[in-house]
């Protein structure tokens, strides 16, 4: 129905990767997990994060989606392409496999 031009998903989860295993590469689509079909995405963040004074016992990010933003506050998204974007997150998410699926030229 074309109803997008072209279409992009991060996806932060667990065995994220699985999602997009049988993604065409020919719909302009470009998807981006934080792990592989079979491992976790990790927290990060969870140097014991207070708020009122309680220790609330959980982290508060995961490590894919927080290099991701991290990024994307310094760096110009109007000229930085998806692979360059892919390159350093997948860099910065040291405790699992950031994979791309689908069409990877967008």
């Amino acid at each position: 129905k074309k109803m997008y031009k072209q279409l992009v998903f991060y996806m932060e989860a667990c065995e994220s990767g699985s999602m997009w295993v049988n993604l065409p590469k020919d719909r302009n689509i470009y998807a981006l997990s934080a792990a592989n079909g079979a491992e976790s995405s990790w927290g990060t963040y969870c140097d014991h994060p207070v708020v009122g004074k309680k220790n609330i016992g959980t982290c508060l990010g995961d490590l894919f989606s927080v290099s991701w933003m991290e990024n994307d506050d310094v760096t110009d998204l109007s000229s930085e392409t998806l692979q360059a974007q892919f390159e350093k997150v997948k860099a910065l998410t040291t405790k699992s496999h950031v994979l791309q699926w689908g069409q990877t030229s967008m």
